[in-house]
Order: C-alpha cells, then structure tokens, then sequence
C-alpha cells in the first residue's frame, strides 16, 4: 500500500493512515450517549471499564494520551488585549565568556575537557615554556644585583671607616708636632690626603646606595612579570619553603586556572601541542550569564520606559511548557536600528528555565496599560469543526475524559486568545493532540436528545 502522495503526520505516519488509526484507536473509547462507557482490551484480554460521568465527552486513558501524545495547558487569567509582543532571543552577558591564551610559547598539558564544570582557581592547563625559564633567569641575575650592590656598598663603608681613623691619626700627630714648633712636610702631606679621601669614599658609598636602589627596583620589576606571567601576586611569589627559597624560583611550569566559575566551552588545542606566545587555548563562560534581547516597532516607543516589568514565554510548538514563563525587567537601549525600524530591548530575567539557552527564541509579553485580566486558553487548543470553533476541556471530576466546548472567543494576541464562557480559571484544556480528537470524532455535535451547556457538560433535552 502506497502513501507517496500523503503527506506525513507529527508521528511520521501518513495522515490518512493516521486518521483511520486515531477513529480505530478512540472508537472504542467516545461514550455512547445513553451513558454507557466504553472499554479498551489490554493485551491480557482484561476489561477496563472508565470510571463513571457524565454523559458525552471523549475517554482518554493515560495509553490513549500517550500514544497521542496529548497534553494540557491551565486557563488562566492573561492581559491578552492590552499586551504587546514582540520577538527576540536570549544572549550572553558581555562578562559572560573567558578567553584563557598562552601568554608565554610553550607545550600545553589541559587538565579539563570540554563542558567540564569548573569553580574559581581550578587548573584549566599547564605550559611547559623555555621563555618562562629565561624570566625566571632575568629575576635570578637581578636578585644577584642586588648582593652585588649591597657588597659594594659594605666595602665603600669599611673604606670611608679606615679612612676616618688614618685621618684622625695623621691630624693628631701633626697637631703635637705643631705645639713643639716642628713640621714635618712628609706628614702633613698624608694628613691632607686622608682628608681629601674622606669626600671622594663618601661619593662612592653614596653612588653604591643608588646602585643598590636600582637593583631593588630593577628585582621589584622582575618579580610584577613573573606575577603577570603566572596569575599570582608578588607576595605570594616571595612566600618561602622550609629551606628559605621563594616560590617563584619552583614553579617549573606555567599553571593556567580559572578566574570565574563557568563550564568549558570550547577548547582551541590538543593535548600536548605548541602553543605560540598569545593563541588562544581555551574559553569558559557561565551560561547562567543570559539577558534578553528583544525588538519593539519604534512606534511603541511612546509606550515603554525603563523599569517595566515584562514575561519572556517560549516560542510555540517546541518541547517546553507553554506557560514557563520567565519575569524581567526591561532596560531601553540606547540606539534604534534606523532600517528595520526597531529599538531594543534589554530584560533582566528573574530567575531560569529548562529551555533557556543563549541563543534561544522566544517572544517579550509586554503590559501597554493596567487593565483587567480576563480567561484565556492558548491558540493552539482550538480546532475548526465546520463553522464552529472548539476546544476540548478537560473534565474536572475524571480526569480520564475530556468535553468538547463550542468557543466564545474575544481578543487574542497570537498566542492567547480570550474565552468568554465555558472555562474557569484553574480548568485545563487539551493543548498537543487537539487535532487528533477532533479526527477521531471527538469534536461531533451533541447526539440526537442531549445538548452542551455552556460549561461544555451534555444534558438530556428537557
């Protein structure tokens, strides 16, 4: 049997097929209108018999609703008529996304994969770096600076002490020669070149202290690289082991880690590869990090402002809840797309959902004015039975069985549309397998001798 020329239903099944599978599989299960109910044979040859109710409506056990996949959505009080919808799509914060690049060249060890879950301070990756050596060599040869010019410094002090003692011996010496009226030339001229040393060794300790100055700074300067290099602070580089020596003269290989909590989003190399001093290794970000980016005709710009509250819903016909929604605050941007005649709009979220991913569609329900909230039922729940418009509710004393109600409708949005009569809030309607009720019967009108009540209950004539 060929069905080329069908076209295919939500299950794969061509719709003709589907169809006489749907009156087959609920035939059994629409109830006869002198109240009797029907029944489904398992595959054990056991009777179910459903529990008992009003008259009228269509069975639905729970295989029923799972082979037809049926599902139902509350009637809820919604501001369909005084709400403006506009579409959009999450996105990330800009802070959202890390980006983790070799700051030195060398062999890469990663220590995560990709999606791995990472907190604050975990080690991403590892480099084994020649240049990361030559700095550390740079900080020893400046560290040795710094004992030279203490050295230097220590010897031009020593100096300067001799110096002051050889004078203050020569001086005294002249002065007895002078009190017996005796000079010795040979003596004074010593006495004046012990003096004249004292400036000159004086200069010389000054210059070692500038030299020393210099060597401390140019060692301070060493040290904020290697910090910069390997993510850690000057003190925790000077902190000491139990034999005296600094941390910065163990650390053997570059350890990259993360700077914020986030998952793994993509890695840009293999294990053990070359990495060139900047190329890019790795990248994390938060995915909780999201806000909502939607695009209202400038017309309505007159209607919006800063601070209002909003609800971003999920986009139709996909796997999520139609009524998870997510409350936010909305932010104006700044500029207007001059061509496609929008402005955006920045929201807040408050809170998440299963289905919210950067990326992701969705639409922005925004209020335009206070105004009372009225009984809606989704779109999606309504079917066209001839010139009649109907929905199946789901009867609230046996959960097993829905009623089909001719629908007053009133104002809708695209997505909500209002029901005057016939529903309550709290009621559930059949959202997902609408359609296949109505196929297999579900939607005819009263049998011959009953009739609806606006509640969707069948009543015998009076």
């Amino acid at each position: 049997m060929k069905y080329s020329l069908q076209r295919a239903g939500r299950f794969g099944y061509p719709l003709g097929l589907l169809s006489t599978m749907l009156v087959v599989m609920l035939s059994g299960c629409i109830q006869d209108p002198n109240g009797v109910d029907g029944s489904i044979e398992t595959n054990d040859s056991a009777i179910v018999s459903e529990p008992e109710t009003i008259a009228g409506g269509v069975a639905i056990p729970h295989n029923v609703r799972q082979n037809l996949g049926i599902t139902f959505a509350l009637v809820e009080r919604r501001r369909v008529e005084n709400t403006l919808r506009v579409p959009g799509a999450f996105e990330l914060l800009p802070g959202a996304r890390h980006e983790y690049r070799a700051l030195l060249a060398g062999h890469v060890t990663l220590a995560v994969s990709q999606f791995d879950v990472v907190k604050e301070g975990d080690l991403l990756f590892s480099l084994d770096s020649p240049d990361w050596r030559r700095v550390q060599h740079e900080a020893v040869e400046a560290e040795g600076e710094i004992t030279i010019a203490k050295a230097a410094l220590r010897v031009a002090q020593t100096r300067l002490s001799e110096a002051h003692t050889s004078a203050e011996i020569a001086n005294k010496r002249v002065k007895n020669l002078a009190a017996v009226k005796v000079r010795k030339a040979p003596l004074e001229a010593e006495a004046a070149a012990l003096n004249g040393s004292i400036v000159r060794l004086q200069a010389e300790i000054d210059a070692a202290s500038a030299a020393l100055v210099e060597a401390e700074e140019h060692y301070r300067s060493r040290l904020n690289t290697l910090s910069s290099i390997a993510s850690l602070s000057v003190e925790s580089l000077l902190s000491e082991d139990e034999k005296g020596t600094p941390a910065w003269r163990n650390i053997l290989a570059l350890e990259v880690r993360a700077k914020e909590s986030g998952r793994v989003e993509h890695i840009s190399v293999n294990q053990g590869a070359w990495l060139e001093t900047g190329t890019l290794a790795l990248t994390v970000l938060d995915p909780e990090a999201l806000r909502f980016v939607g695009k209202a005709p400038q017309s309505e710009l007159m209607q919006l402002r800063d601070g209002m509250v909003c609800q971003i819903v999920p986009p139709e016909g996909g796997v999520s809840d139609l009524q998870d929604g997510i409350s936010g605050t909305m932010q104006i941007g700044l500029t207007a797309h001059e061509d496609e005649r929008t402005i955006p709009l920045y929201i807040s979220p408050n809170g998440s959902a299963s289905w919210v991913r950067a990326g992701v569609s969705a639409y922005l329900d925004i209020p335009r004015e206070i105004a009372e909230a009225e009984l809606a039922i989704p779109r999606a729940s309504l079917v066209q039975e001839g010139l009649d418009t109907l929905f199946f509710r789901r009867d609230p004393r046996n959960p097993d069985r829905v009623l089909p109600v001719k629908a007053d409708l009133g104002p809708t949005d695209g997505r909500w549309v209002v029901v005057r009569s016939g529903v309550k809030a709290g009621d559930e309607v059949v959202l997902d397998g609408a359609y296949a009720l109505k196929l297999a019967g579900g939607g005819n009108k009263a049998p011959e001798g009953y009739h609806y009540h606006a509640d969707g209950q069948l009543h015998k004539n009076h």
